[in-house]
């Protein structure tokens, strides 16, 4: 028996409780006679207060961009939109927001990271072991969320609603290579893969913890790194402080944030980060289906561009010049061409590259374009990468929403 029957019991039976009162009274139509410290029940309830040990939403939000939109709370999640992003190096604070859990607050006296599994020896490091023992490096790097885009999809896929052009970044890392601390341990024969695990927890304790593997390979890549900085500053504590997994050109779960566990694997790791969510069909399916049993795991970024500038409904002249901006990336391969077209698509003008720069860093392009009505004009943009994919129109739909990479188009007025 609950305290509040036994409660009931001992007067009688016949008490009920203030909620039961409330609820009476409404539902006779009755509100407005209620004495005022019963109406104050009816009042929308306050917010949770943050667990204990995370960094409220609040305070990462205040140091991002007013331009920043806000998805969810809980999860917390937040992107800039395109014309936000015409930096070649994406700014921290126009940096997208995407937890699975909530944002640990952790020490960097404290955290230690641990190599196990397929390893000759286990070996446990401190953030400052690591910078002493290991070769430092920095690089750009695209992380994009697998649902970025995921409001275009038709139907609407459940989940995170993305900006068509939101939830991606392209900034500077700066830590250690993965591959060094894996060869620092031994990676032993039958070594297939290797998992991250993330310090982030849940508001209940049973939460899933975010644990994500990826092949070997790609962890031995020399541009997959363990993180400690973040466009020459210490990483954010909302980007991951003080240590992530930075998987450039894959999708951005692949990425552990706060991550205090890598451990090598000879198959992909088993839990709800891998066979659950991050799911893609293997091959196409109806709009509005369920994902197929056969789904695949989703892994690098197909070939993907936007326009950075001009912003939409922005204002031009007759005759004078228009610089079209933008970036492109693909996970795997490179940026062949770009192309933009200002008759919806009727015919295409190829777009200046920029040359060099990091294996998984975006390519800015750009192209003139010269006014000679008035009007509202549109400019798409298309990207071709070496592998001959050329970026879609609309891509295939999918029942989680990733990859969104449809054909970017913008609006603008041409004024006489």
């Amino acid at each position: 028996m609950t305290a509040k029957s036994e409660h009931a019991v001992a007067n009688g039976g016949n008490e009920i409780s203030r909620r039961e009162f409330v609820g009476r009274f409404v539902g006779a139509g009755a509100l407005a006679a209620l004495p005022g410290p019963l109406l104050a029940q009816t009042e929308a309830p306050k917010p949770p207060a943050e667990p204990a040990g995370t960094v409220a939403n609040a305070a990462v939000l205040a140091e991002k961009n007013p331009a920043m939109k806000t998805h969810s709370e809980r999860p917390l999640t937040g992107s800039v939109p395109a014309d936000q992003h015409n930096f070649a190096v994406t700014p921290s604070d126009r940096m997208f927001v995407r937890n699975n859990l909530l944002t640990p607050d952790l020490l960097v006296t404290e955290h230690r990271l641990t190599i196990k599994g397929l390893v000759d020896k286990e070996l446990r490091f401190s953030v400052g072991e690591l910078r002493q023992q290991f070769p430092v490096v920095s690089l750009q790097g695209m992380l994009e969320c697998a649902g970025s885009g995921r409001s275009a999809f038709s139907p609407t896929p459940s989940g995170t609603p993305w900006l068509p052009t939101g939830g991606m970044g392209c900034p500077k890392w700066t830590g250690v290579r993965l591959r060094d601390v894996l060869q620092a341990a031994g990676i032993k024969a039958g070594a297939a893969y290797v998992a991250g695990q993330g310090g982030d927890f849940g508001v209940i304790a049973s939460a899933t913890p975010v644990i994500r593997s990826v092949p070997l390979a790609k962890a031995m890549d020399d541009n997959t790194l363990i993180a400690f900085g973040m466009n020459d500053a210490p990483l954010p504590k909302i980007h991951g402080f003080p240590l992530r997994l930075v998987v450039p050109g894959w999708v951005g779960s692949a990425s552990t944030k706060w991550v205090h566990t890598i451990t090598v694997l000879d198959a992909p790791f088993k839990g709800t980060y891998m066979d659950s969510s991050y799911r893609i069909p293997r091959t196409p399916v109806k709009p509005g289906e369920k994902m197929p049993a056969d789904a695949v795991v989703t892994e690098a970024w197909p070939v993907k561009s936007m326009i950075t500038s001009p912003a939409p409904n922005a204002t031009v002249k007759v005759g004078g010049a228009l610089l079209v901006e933008g970036r492109a990336w693909v996970g795997e391969g490179d940026i062949d061409k770009v192309e933009v077209s200002f008759n919806e698509g009727g015919s295409w003008q190829r777009a200046h590259i920029n040359s060099g720069g990091d294996k998984y860093a975006w390519r800015i392009f750009s192209a003139e374009f010269w006014p000679k009505t008035p009007g509202y004009t549109t400019v798409l943009a298309r990207a071709t990468d070496s592998r001959g994919n050329v970026q879609p129109i609309i891509p295939a739909w999918n029942p989680l929403g990733y990859f969104w990479n449809g054909i970017h188009r913008i609006g603008f007025m041409v004024e006489a």
